[in-house]
């Protein structure tokens, strides 16, 4: 298995902890210190519900952790900025993952190294990030309503979850698929993805986006409330 990683770590915090936590998400390079490994560590805010809401969900974050070497997983987790994060949460979700194909950008640069490992018909994730022009802000929000809905219905999503870093501006997803024919069926046959996304594109809503495969190495955390992860880690 490849040693090129990525984490996405979801915290819940209890209500109390909530304006320490938007805090630490705005000021996070103050907090970053000099103990995290190389590589990216993003803290982002949740929508309200499955984080696909327009409205933020104060008690909820994402931890993007991108690595480069099979001991950074350690070295983050031990860090001080991890500890803040991690710490005070009543909940913790994490998904350790190896990039195989993608395409697009990420603060205008492809975010990983691909490894072309993926193959089978097996569990993946795929993450997806969207720039949304201030011009087409409002019809693209129009859109994500209707893919909430149908991520929610799709049997062959087994989790899902929007975040971002810019309220409005950003939206980014990840979700857990049982195999590669289930997340093609809802990606690209006519779904409410499909057409917003068809749109997206001959009308230019974007000012980048990004599409990425990846293969699962494990789920971990409080799993309890989501027998479906449960039953993949």
């Amino acid at each position: 298995m490849p040693n090129n990683r990525v984490v996405f770590s979801f915290f819940r915090y209890p209500t109390s902890h909530a304006l320490f936590a938007f805090l630490l998400m705005g000021f996070q390079r103050l907090f970053r210190g000099e103990d995290a490994p190389d590589g990216t560590m993003r803290l982002m805010g949740c929508g309200g519900g499955d984080g696909f809401s327009i409205i933020p969900d104060f008690n909820r974050y994402c931890l993007m952790s991108n690595l480069t070497h099979r001991q950074d997983l350690a070295r983050v987790r031990q860090s001080k900025f991890y500890r803040r994060v991690a710490g005070p949460s009543v909940e913790q979700i994490h998904f350790i993952l190896h990039p195989t194909s993608g395409r697009g950008t990420w603060g205008g640069a492809p975010p990983f190294d691909y490894s072309d490992g993926l193959g089978g018909n097996r569990p993946l994730a795929v993450l997806t990030h969207a720039r949304v022009t201030a011009a087409r802000s409002a019809a693209f929000w129009r859109g994500v309503p209707g893919i909430r809905r149908e991520l929610a219905a799709s049997p062959g999503c087994v989790y899902h979850m929007g975040f971002g870093e810019q309220p409005l501006r950003t939206l980014a997803t990840l979700s857990i698929w049982q195999d590669l024919e289930a997340m093609q069926r809802f990606a690209y046959r006519g779904t409410s993805h499909h057409r917003v996304s068809r749109a997206a594109r001959a009308e230019h809503w974007l000012v980048e986006s990004l599409f990425v495969r990846l293969e699962i190495e494990a789920i971990e955390g409080d799993l309890d409330r989501h027998p479906k992860l449960l039953s993949l880690a």
